[in-house]
């Protein structure tokens, strides 16, 4: 199942597996255990977003399907995901559907899947556990490592006040102690996931904060004066802060055109030359800012562009 936003969620929950595996077993009330990521690949057109071994007295698998978008039918296909998972593994499989947003959820998501036969009779029932992000407190998320932090953005509470969950998100991130490396990635993960929930002239705004508190982190100075923070954070702290917090109106496009052609090229690879000629030609911050929200929903540099 190929959905728009799943190189952003994989890297996400590459950089702590573990921290992931043990959030959502506890989220849906199974033993955690340490755990291992395993294989999602089903059959030749199919595969599971994660899949986790738990270890403990009694071993099980954890399978985590993540949506942003209303879609009937996906309890079926867990189902089908379930069966193979179990059938590869030889193991008990616990699925777990991750909702990212209120818009993503159906009628038919509540955790109960029935398949009844020509008689009317139930010839297969599934039960599953349905996690709902956004319903959770924040804190839930922040205090399960850097690794789910950013899902705590996705919440009812930063809605309200996504100024504020971004500063402690920022927090959770200083206090991980995680390298230049991991704090790169989680931050360019946040700001796509931003998108799903908040407007995107917000979202720019308040990444320029979140710039400005990074700055004031005296591990982030020693990066900076190391040189060694590229890519993404660049983009982020030269282009968003720099060009919006000075109001440079050149320095803006630049900045937020960098942001949108590093998260783009992690996205869907590196733009063909008539693809980043359009993107030069874009002198407009408001539409570079609209393109960078809409990188999720894109499958390809093309589909971006026309998708605006």
């Amino acid at each position: 199942m190929s959905k728009p936003f799943d190189a952003t969620l994989n890297a996400m929950i590459d950089l702590r597996p573990g921290q992931w595996a043990d959030g959502f077993a506890r989220a849906a009330g199974l033993p955690p255990g340490p755990s291992t990521p395993v294989d999602t690949d089903l059959a030749t057109t199919l595969q599971a977003d994660k899949v986790f071994r738990i270890d403990g007295p009694r071993p099980y698998l954890l399978h985590l399907e993540l949506e942003a978008n209303p879609r009937r039918g996906i309890p079926a296909e867990l189902l089908r995901y379930n069966t193979l998972i179990a059938h590869h593994h030889d193991l008990p499989v616990e699925t777990v559907l991750v909702l990212l947003r209120p818009k993503g959820l159906a009628g038919d998501m509540t955790g109960h899947f029935r398949r009844v036969g020509v008689t009317g009779t139930v010839i297969t029932e599934f039960r599953h556990h349905v996690e709902r992000v956004w319903e959770r407190p924040a804190d839930d998320w922040l205090d399960g490592g850097a690794g789910l932090a950013p899902l705590s953005l996705l919440t009812d509470e930063a809605a309200g006040d996504l100024g504020g969950a971004l500063a402690r998100f920022h927090d959770c991130l200083r206090a991980s102690e995680a390298d230049e490396a991991v704090i790169r990635s989680l931050v360019g993960s946040s700001y796509v996931l931003c998108g799903l929930r908040h407007d995107p002239a917000r979202i720019v705004e308040t990444y320029r904060r979140l710039s400005m508190l990074l700055e004031d982190s005296t591990t982030y100075q020693m990066i900076l004066e190391k040189g060694r923070m590229e890519g993404l954070s660049q983009g982020i702290n030269q282009g968003l802060n720099q060009g919006l917090n000075q109001g440079m109106t050149q320095g803006r496009v630049t900045g937020v055109r960098e942001t949108l052609l590093l998260l783009g090229a992690k996205r869907f690879g590196l733009p063909r030359p008539a693809v980043a000629a359009e993107l030069d030609a874009i002198k407009d911050v408001n539409r570079l800012t609209t393109l960078v929200t809409l990188v999720m929903e894109s499958n390809t540099w093309e589909d971006l562009l026309s998708n605006e």
